[in-house]
């Protein structure tokens, strides 16, 4: 039997890669190729998921929470990849979260139940053109998350350079410069909103004609882990300093949880997120917004804010992605500048 090709797409916080990822879904449903998607989210909060869930309905997803895959045990990822397996997909789009290393994902496929059942066909790293030259300075002090910028660089077959919009060619060359400091041999495209020639990512798969091992085709197959790693947690969280190891250090996450009846000023939130300093990341959720009568989908990253009306039926909260977090006072400032 024929391995299953596996896609890895890598990528810093914010870069767009639910959004490509959403992209490759089409066009691999264009061309009759099943795909099925394992995806990791930080913190308890299934925010990519949801929204996958509800552009792409039917697919089979394996979900993994409070951080990366890659720091879990290998029996963990391999348990997901063979849920996967299991359904015939033609092909295995893995998203990983922000800080983890593409390598760590490679080498855990390299497990003997895996080895002859899954195949690495590409790994793409989506780069934020807006901010990407500045992270090796707001992140000098974290050595581990530096080299796992870099390493996101260095092993990807394909890289995007997203949000290609939002800058000057002049910076666009000099993120392109930067690429290459590190990856010579790699396609790079430059993106808005994840769109390029997929040609390069997808072209050589082709239908695999797997016998699914379950009647059950496509369904949301959501496997919770809430394993604490030691690293996951603030600056003083015990770790290894030697590359190779955790995916990241001090990265953290925020879940804000926010009643149904509480409807928020999208100005306020806005002006609130863009001086909540370099520490703040990324915020995602899903919140009441003065004015709408459904739901929205909030998404905040590079100090943009964008904001879309959604049909979701849980429970309202936004998710704070960021470094160092001071979770007591960021939860001050967010019950005085926002709620108040």
């Amino acid at each position: 039997m024929k391995p299953t090709p596996v896609i890895i797409i890598s990528g810093f916080l914010g870069s767009g890669k639910t959004t490509l990822l959403l992209e490759l879904i089409k066009d691999l449903n264009a061309r009759n190729l099943k795909p099925a998607i394992l995806m990791n989210e930080l913190g308890k909060a299934d925010v990519d998921g949801s929204i996958l869930a509800e552009s792409a309905q039917g697919l089979p997803v394996e979900k993994r929470f409070d951080g990366c895959i890659c720091c879990s045990k290998k029996s963990e990822i391999s348990g997901a990849l063979q849920s996967l397996l299991d359904l015939a997909p033609d092909v295995i789009l893995v998203e990983l979260t922000g800080v983890a290393n593409p390598e760590e994902v490679v080498d855990a496929m390299a497990e003997p139940e895996l080895i002859d059942k899954v195949m690495l066909h590409n790994i793409v790293t989506v780069v934020d053109a807006e901010h990407v030259l500045e992270y090796n300075s707001i992140f000098s002090a974290d050595k581990q998350l530096v080299y796992t910028l870099r390493r996101q660089l260095e092993v990807a077959d394909v890289i995007l350079v997203n949000k290609q919009d939002l800058v000057p060619y002049p910076h666009l060359s000099k993120v392109h410069h930067l690429i290459k400091k590190y990856n010579d041999t790699a396609q790079i495209f430059n993106t808005t909103l994840g769109k390029f020639n997929q040609e390069a990512v997808i072209g050589a798969l082709r239908p695999l004609h797997h016998q699914a091992k379950t009647t059950v085709r496509f369904n949301i197959v959501s496997a919770h882990s809430h394993t604490h790693h030691p690293h996951h947690g603030s600056a003083s969280s015990s770790r290894s300093e030697q590359p190779g190891h955790a995916s990241f250090s001090r990265i953290q996450t925020i879940m804000i949880p926010i009643s149904r009846q509480t409807a928020l000023s999208l100005p306020r939130l806005t002006k609130w997120l863009k001086t909540t300093g370099q520490h703040v990341l990324r915020a995602k959720g899903y919140v009441a917004l003065k004015g709408s009568s459904t739901p929205s989908l909030i998404q905040f990253s590079g100090k943009q804010l964008r904001s879309e009306s959604t049909a979701y039926t849980g429970a309202y909260y936004l998710v704070m992605i960021g470094y160092e977090l001071d979770e007591r006072a960021l939860l001050q400032e967010w019950q005085a500048n926002v709620i108040a």
